[in-house]
This record gives C-alpha cells, structure tokens and sequence, in this order.
C-alpha cells in the first residue's frame, strides 16, 4: 500500500481545534490486528503531522516501534524541520490473509535533503536483545572510534547510515558524536548522540 503527501503541514495547536491531549482526535479508528496489546493503532502520517485517524490512515504497528523506535524518530524528525515535502509511505503486507503489516519505507524531503527510513514492524528493543546489543559491555563495536568502511554499514547506498542499518550491522546505540559513524547519521535533537 502507498500513501503520499506532496506536503506534510504540522498541526497547528493555535489555530484549529485540538483536543486536551493534543490530538485532533479522541481516538483512533480500529482496523483489524490493533485489538493485540502489543500492537498500537499506527498512523501512516502521524496526528501531530496533520494524518487523520481514520482506517485509511492506520495500521496495527507494534507498539514500541510506534512510541520509541524508528517511527517516533522520524516523526521527531518532521515535526522539528516544521514539516516535509514529496512524503510517500509504503506499507508492505506479508502475504493477502493478515491485516499487520511486515515492514514501512517512508521517503521525504528535510530541507531539500531527501530521506530514506526503512524498518520492520517488530520491537526494536526485543531485537537489539536478540543480536547481543543490549549487553553494556565495554569491547563492543560502539566503543570503537577508529574509521570503519561506511559502505558496510550503509546498505542502501544514500551516504547516510539509519539507526536500523547501524544495528544490523552490530553497532550498540547509542552512537555518539566521537564515533565514526555519527557522522554518517542524523542526530535529530543535536544533543551528540544517535539512538539513545
């Protein structure tokens, strides 16, 4: 499925009728898989950004992917630039029978600087647990500061490394500002690291 947005104009809490949450919405609407408690009703385009909530624009999406990972990351991201441009989402389905999709590319525009978020929709946090990177233990790759090949860890070619692709390649997050890699990635808050 596809959805696109030639411009992502953020809610304007002044000037429309929002609600005490902050959200347009009292609730969002139920399609089929969000009944799971691990599964958060998943905007395509969040609230914040303008999306609506109805069917058309949600989808079961695990819940700490939607809250904490990659999705909030990248809403973060939006709402900081004050919007986007040239927005498409494709929300890829594993097979015709199931309603919860298996993965999200989303491509916009920051700043006349086109991005490329990719991830699956599973727990991030039950991942990182999965491949060891949740260990604090101090001869992990994040440690390292000397220069790596940023070919390996930047599978999609753009010249910029996500924090999905860092992971897979085994690096620990947070990545911090006197690593190698940070330069390579997008630290939305400024605060000198990425993933914390």
């Amino acid at each position: 499925m596809k959805v696109v947005a030639d411009e992502i104009i953020l809610q304007d809490d002044s000037a429309e009728p929002v609600l005490s949450s902050g959200r347009y919405f009292s609730d969002e609407a139920k399609v089929p898989g969000v009944e799971s408690d691990k599964l958060d009703e998943g905007h395509i385009i969040a609230d914040s950004l303008g999306g609506v909530s109805n069917a058309y624009n949600i989808t079961p999406q695990e819940s700490t992917l939607n809250r904490h990972g990659d999705q909030a990351y990248l809403e973060d991201a939006i709402r900081k630039a004050g919007g986007a441009t040239n927005f498409e989402a494709i929300i890829t389905y594993p097979d015709t029978k199931t309603q919860v999709p298996s993965d999200y590319q989303y491509t916009y525009t920051l700043h006349g600087n086109e991005i490329i978020d990719t991830f699956d929709n599973v727990n991030p946090d039950e991942v990182n647990e999965s491949l060891g990177l949740t260990n604090d233990d101090s001869s992990n790759s994040n440690g390292s500061t000397e220069e790596g090949d940023v070919s390996s860890v930047d599978t999609n070619g753009n010249g910029q490394v996500t924090i999905q692709e860092a992971k897979d390649a085994g690096f620990s997050m947070p990545i911090t500002s006197d690593h190698w890699l940070y330069q390579y990635m997008r630290d939305n808050d400024g605060d000198g690291m990425v993933g914390e």
